[in-house]
């Protein structure tokens, strides 16, 4: 599936190219099953002392999640939200974001995912639940 066939929420926080507050997050689907994005972590989601905000860590990888599943055609919603913060991530830092779908249970969409940098230390891995809504 091409990059721009993925439907775009444009307003989305994460990913919406006409919110000026947002993201505007880039993804590619290396697999039918997955989703990849990066980005370099702003200062003004510092959560203390120059460490990045875990709201924003959960935040990057329940929406990373959430396009591997839209890759795979499931559209659905956040059910249940797991992470588990390995190591403080400075802010500034350049992270590599992936997901994947790792089963299907009917409409239910188990999910994981990692957040990296550049020398391959894991700051945060996360699991989640999606709900398929059609």
């Amino acid at each position: 599936m091409e990059d721009n066939i993925i439907r775009n929420d444009q307003n989305c926080f994460c990913c919406g190219l006409e919110n000026d507050r947002g993201l505007k997050l880039k993804f590619t689907y290396p697999e039918e099953t997955s989703a990849e994005t990066s980005l370099t972590v702003p200062a003004y989601f510092t959560g203390w002392e120059n460490l990045t905000h875990g709201g924003l860590i959960s935040m990057l990888l329940d929406e990373t999640m959430a396009h591997a599943c839209i890759r795979s055609e499931l559209m659905g919603v956040t059910a249940e939200l797991t992470v588990r913060f390995k190591k403080p991530l400075p802010v500034d830092t350049e992270v590599f974001v992936k997901g994947k779908i790792i089963e299907m249970k009917g409409k239910i969409a188990l999910t994981s995912g990692t957040i990296k940098d550049e020398t391959g230390t894991v700051y945060a891995t996360g699991k989640a639940r999606f709900i398929s809504t059609g």
